[in-house]
This record gives C-alpha cells, structure tokens and sequence, in this order.
C-alpha cells in the first residue's frame, strides 16, 4: 500500500536539491521541505496523477513565497544592502545570460529544450519525449549532441538580444512557476 511517508520518501532527494537550487541555502530547504511534507500529508493520494509533479510545484511555490518575503524584509530594512550581495546579484545575472546565450548560440531549439528539461529541470526522458514529440531514445542522442556542441565551443547561431531577453524572462518564470510549457514554447 502506498502511503504518503513512502511516496514522499521517494522524491525526498530531489525536492530538496531543487529547493537548495533556488534558495541557495542548505537550512532553508530544509524548512521548506518539512513544509512541503505538510501539505503533501493534507491531501488526498486518490486525486494526485503525478506525486513528483505536484511535490515539486509545491515546492517551488513555497520557495517563491520564501524568496518574496525575503525580498520584502530586505525592502523593509532600513540599512542599505551591502555592496558585496549586490556585486553577488549581479554576477548570478551575467552568468545567466552568458550561460543562456551560449545555449542559443550552439544548440539547436530542440536540443535546448533537451538539454534544460533534463539537465536544469530533472525530467525524465519518457517526459521529454512528450514535450518534444520524439522517441525517449530520440531525446537521449539530442542530448548527446547537446552536450557535444556544447564542448565544441564555437557559436552556430546568432542570437538576437531581444531572444536573449525573451528567453531570460522566460527561464526566470519557469524557475519560479514551474510554467515548462513557456520556456519550451521561448526555447523554440
């Protein structure tokens, strides 16, 4: 018999990598794990098709809320941020878009969707094969590819800034939302 300990025993490992991820802290994904096991206790098993999918929403809604809260006791505070979490800040957003810029560079669309969905998003290859409508084994040789011209280091594209801005939107909103069908649809 499935129970809520096992179900959640099972995702454990992943729902806190993917909370330690966007919080960029151990204690604090952590808590949130503890209340994500809350809330999975409180629903009922028999109306949940995906228990990976709806513990990992959950999660990053709570990591949301938690990263706006934050973001609002910050505002709240009187003494000006330090200049070196400022500096941090901003080194995480130029090294978003130099890491998206290199994907539209070097990858084709379907490769990028690839290679996010499994390597950024954990998705398994039967998932990705649904999003882009190709075998699992098809998905596994574009990620071989992927990962190639990754390696190969030379652009095969060139990317637009309004593409770059487009897709950065995009991947921001999925971080947060777990929206995949958006940054599919951007990746595309």
């Amino acid at each position: 018999m499935t129970t809520h300990l096992s179900v959640f025993a099972e995702y454990r490992g992943y729902l806190f990598s993917l909370a330690q991820r966007i919080l960029g802290s151990r204690a604090d994904a952590e808590d949130l794990l503890q209340e994500t096991f809350i809330r999975w206790h409180q629903t009922s098993l028999a109306q949940i098709r995906s228990p990976k999918a709806f513990l990992a929403t959950v999660v990053k809604r709570l990591c949301l809320n938690h990263l706006q809260s934050a973001q609002t006791r910050r505002e709240m505070n009187v003494d000006p941020e330090p200049a070196s979490s400022q500096q941090s800040a901003y080194k995480n957003v130029f090294e978003l878009l130099a890491a998206l810029t290199i994907l539209l560079e070097r990858l084709s669309p379907k490769e990028r969707v690839v290679l996010l969905l499994r390597d950024v998003f954990d998705c398994d290859y039967d998932e990705i094969s649904l999003v882009v409508s190709k075998r699992a084994d098809a998905c596994r040789q574009l990620l071989r590819r992927a990962r190639q011209h990754l390696a190969d280091a030379r652009a095969r594209f060139e990317v637009s800034p309004e593409q770059l801005q487009q897709l950065t939107r995009q991947f921001a909103l999925t971080c947060a939302s777990g929206d995949l069908k958006g940054l599919v649809t951007a990746l595309a």
